[in-house]
């Protein structure tokens, strides 16, 4: 009867460091991957991805987002692009001689589905005067300026109540900042009606953001 012996075993950690030097990028659909691991097509993760190597923004780098459609597909924003689409936008407006100091209504044709519009800060260059109406010398102004929709789209307000412009013949100019989100990054939870009751205090039922 003959007997053999057995080769030496060969060490795991020798071929995982034979695997590694081989084996340092994989690609699966792809046979030239670029990084580690290169999936050219669909992932579908059913348990927790965590990312545990990342570097901060810094006040110099140009940030991008990731979004989500409702079909699952990712697309890219970056708002560093000044003619791209972004989370928000900041918009000036400067409307010039306008009726003494009232803006009634200014049609800014920004699309009210798809859009929310906040007044952020208004002024007026000239100089005003309160009105001759009852009261009125015992009246401050202060100036009211405000965003709303009308025919779908949204519509800008500004005025001083009780006040007007000294000289009549100048040429006013409200400036009036904006800022603009759309409808696809924040969420909408519509409105809310609050009865008072005739007093002039009130609570909301529950939070809206808990």
């Amino acid at each position: 009867m003959k007997s053999y012996k057995a080769p030496a075993a060969i060490p795991l950690f020798c071929f995982l460091l034979g695997s590694t030097s081989v084996f340092s990028q994989v690609g699966i659909n792809t046979p030239n991957p670029r990084t580690t691991l290169e999936v050219a097509g669909d992932m579908n993760i059913s348990s927790d991805l965590e990312i545990t190597n990342y570097n901060t923004l810094s006040n110099v780098d140009s940030s991008t987002f990731l979004i989500q459609e409702t079909d699952n597909s990712i697309k890219s924003l970056d708002v560093s692009n000044p003619t791209g689409v972004a989370l928000a936008y900041i918009q000036e407006y400067i409307i010039e001689e306008p009726n003494l100091d009232w803006v009634k209504d200014f049609d800014t044709q920004i699309d009210a589905t798809a859009y929310v519009v906040i007044v952020t800060s208004a002024s007026f260059n000239q100089e005003l005067d309160l009105t001759n109406n009852p009261g009125a010398p015992d009246n401050a102004s202060l100036p009211f300026a405000s965003a709303f929709i009308s025919g779908g789209t949204w519509h800008l307000v500004a005025d001083y109540p009780q006040a007007a412009s000294i000289d009549e013949s100048s040429i006013g100019v409200w400036t009036i900042s904006t800022l603009i989100f759309s409808n696809d990054v924040s969420k909408q939870y519509g409105t809310v009606d609050i009865p008072m009751g005739g007093t002039s205090s009130g609570a909301a039922s529950s939070p809206i953001i808990n």
